[in-house]
């Protein structure tokens, strides 16, 4: 929960504004009140997707699935307005996390409360197929534990019994591992289908795994369409429930009636708090307050007793880390002073980098054994989860603006996608077995989510909604390197024989800058996109005549002349970064991080360190700098002093580094194909 930003509205269809929620690829999320007080959560459609021919169709389909089910069983909706502008629906605020972080952070939830997650997901998806709607996206994180029992959410997708939309004439919709055998063959999609989801999301529920997630999209279909794995050592019942969700004819699984005569005894149920013991203590004038909403309580008696995760909104999509976000902080009044904010979009924080000295610093970064940790130095963690699928060096790791995607991509030409909720693969983009070149694919995503570009032997841009591929720009074989401008509107790109630039929306090139046709290593757009900067490699082989590789070139991006060059390196610039705030420049070269003050042009500091870095990243709000080394080692950096703060441990070289849009989790890519998440935040 954020405060709301000056570009926020202050009201939506007569709500009051008080905070942001989170950021979904189909718009925004904020909390806000009735005029009697009641919590509300508004999700604002993105202007871009309302011009779309269909989209207002598509959203009122939406709207009207989640009014069918109503209830107890979902977020109810409130109010809402598909024809807009913008566009919007309002739900009830239901606090609670989701069933992902609920095992997430206390672990797998045994009898008797298994027992009342699998009465009330049957209860939900009867009243879904009741009001003749099947929901194809069942999963962890679109279930909401409340006081009162679980709620699923997120009828994106949902769709009626009786559409055609449910036939094999409909791409495939849903998240994989969750999926039935059906939807992964495009064939009908019926009640059953929700029945099987429901046995895969109880077995992640009782020990903490999805047995169908693979190493690949192929080896999780195969498994899907494969014999049903064995759910582990369980509850007998809930292993039986389960097996008889998984049978692959979809007329022999339970229905939700079945599920809840068998389990619905009142011994099943765990003890819930009697009507209104939630209800916020009284004021001093003795009114009720309703400015707090009430926490949660769905955690079974013996668990872990630390801290729940914050209540869960609309959008499941706001849970990104391994690590349980804070919690909300209460509204502030509507006309209190608001005090400085911190602008949590993707390279557009506002926190300063401080530098603490006119003249060059060297700071030795500690490598192992190299004497004792700074008292301040926290203990080296484990990861908090590892991704494999890649069988070669991840040399791009990036998070989507909304932090619901992962995409990382390898230097054999593959670009995967992962879903931060779960961490599980969902789609594969590109899989090509073209033997390896100097050119290597990289990945970025649009500062509107809307869009991902890949580069390859062509620079590709993607649909983040369908994952369809929608322009190809360029025919090269030595694409190296990939950004957007902070705006959306221009792409640029590294080649072997400099940089371009492109118009994003009609697809043009603008661009060839200027200057010696160095190997383009890195390219980074300063946060108001009006500089564009790039590394380069030393031309070894001696090919390019005038070459001054293993410098930062720097060129103004309104003009496409050449800014400025930084010559200081003798190596190659592996990687390079600006500040989220614009005023540092850093850049990996010959085994240190250099820094430059984008103002003067004048080198700041230089870390070094006994292995070479390979990559770096600032976290979003500018206060950490992560850098990747040959060793295996991250190294966390507080930017106001550059003291170490942190080394993550590892065996294979680091070649990529990435934050969360919330600077909670850093993603790595290693040379063994392997991706890393650590809990920072």
């Amino acid at each position: 929960m954020e405060p709301l930003e000056p570009s926020d509205p202050a009201r939506i269809g007569g709500y009051l504004l008080t905070h942001r929620l989170g950021e979904g690829g189909m718009g925004r999320v904020y909390l806000a009140t009735t005029p009697s007080g009641r919590y509300v959560a508004i999700k604002v459609i993105r202007s871009t997707l309302v011009r779309e021919g269909d989209f207002r169709a598509r959203f009122a389909r939406e709207v009207e699935a989640a009014r069918r089910v109503g209830g107890f069983h979902t977020a109810p909706v409130v109010d809402a307005d598909p024809e807009g502008d913008p566009a919007w629906v309002a739900t009830a605020y239901i606090p609670g996390p989701t069933l992902f972080q609920r095992v997430r952070d206390h672990g797998p939830i045994r009898p008797p409360a298994l027992y009342a997650l699998t009465v009330g997901l049957a209860e939900g998806l009867k009243a879904v197929h009741d009001r003749g709607l099947v929901h194809r996206d069942l999963k962890p994180g679109n279930i909401i534990l409340s006081d009162d029992g679980p709620r699923i959410i997120d009828f994106g997708i949902a769709r009626p019994l009786d559409s055609e939309s449910l036939t094999t004439h409909e791409a495939v919709f849903g998240t994989l591992p969750y999926m039935s055998p059906e939807q992964t063959e495009n064939s009908h999609v019926g009640p059953a289908s929700d029945m099987f989801s429901l046995g895969t999301v109880l077995a992640y529920a009782a020990t903490g795994v999805n047995p169908f997630n693979g190493d690949s999209m192929a080896v999780t279909i195969r498994r899907l369409i494969g014999p049903p794995p064995d759910p582990g050592p369980i509850d007998p019942a809930i292993r039986a429930l389960i097996t008889e969700c998984w049978n692959h004819v979809p007329e022999r699984r339970p229905a939700p009636e079945a599920v809840l005569t068998r389990f619905s005894a009142p011994s099943a149920h765990a003890a819930a708090p009697p009507p209104g013991s939630t209800r916020p203590p009284a004021g001093a004038d003795g009114s009720e307050r309703t400015t707090q909403p009430p926490p949660p309580t769905f955690v079974e008696a013996g668990a872990s007793t630390r801290q729940r995760p914050a209540p869960t909104f609309v959008e499941p999509t706001e849970s990104i880390t391994g690590a349980a976000p804070p919690r909300a902080a209460p509204p502030e009044p509507a006309d209190a002073p608001r005090g400085p904010r911190r602008k949590w979009i993707w390279l557009a924080a506002t926190a300063l980098v401080v530098i603490t000295t006119a003249v060059p610093a060297v700071v030795a970064l500690r490598g192992e054994g190299d004497g004792d940790q700074s008292d301040t130095a926290a203990e080296p963690p484990e990861p908090a989860a590892t991704l494999t699928g890649h069988e070669d060096p991840v040399n791009s790791v990036v998070f989507s603006p909304d932090g619901s995607t992962l995409a990382t991509s390898d230097e054999h030409f593959s670009v995967r996608l992962w879903d931060t909720g779960t961490w599980e693969e969902t789609a594969t983009l590109i899989e090509d077995d073209t033997p390896l070149t100097m050119s290597s694919t990289v990945v970025a995503f649009s500062p509107d989510g809307t869009t991902l570009a890949t580069g390859h032997q062509s620079l590709q841009l993607w649909d983040t909604g369908t994952w369809e591929e929608t322009a190809t720009l360029g025919d090269t074989e030595w694409i190296t390197s990939v950004a957007f401008s902070p705006d959306g509107s221009t792409l640029a790109t590294g080649e072997a024989v400099g940089a371009r630039l492109w118009d994003a929306d009609a697809g043009e090139e603008t661009a060839d800058l200027p200057g010696p046709a160095d190997y383009v290593t890195s390219v980074a757009f300063s946060p108001d996109g009006s500089t564009l900067a790039a590394g380069t490699a030393v031309d070894t082989a001696g090919v390019v005549d005038g070459s001054d590789g293993g410098a930062l070139r720097l060129w103004d991006t309104s003009t496409g002349d050449e800014a400025g060059t930084l010559t200081e390196h003798d190596s190659t610039v592996d990687a390079v970064a600006f500040s989220p705030d614009g005023t540092v420049i850093a850049a990996c070269s010959a085994g240190a991080v250099r820094l430059w003050d984008t103002g003067t042009g004048e080198e700041t500091a230089t870390l070094t360190a006994g292995e070479p870095g390979r990559a770096l990243a600032f976290s979003p709000d500018g206060s950490t700098l992560a850098t990747g080394h040959d060793d295996g080692t991250v190294r966390l950096r507080e930017t106001g002093t550059w003291e170490e703060t942190a080394t993550f441990p590892g065996e294979e070289r680091v070649v990529s580094v990435g934050f969360s849009p919330d600077g909670s989790t850093l993603a790595t890519g290693h040379s063994d194909g392997a991706v890393r998440l650590w809990d920072v935040g």
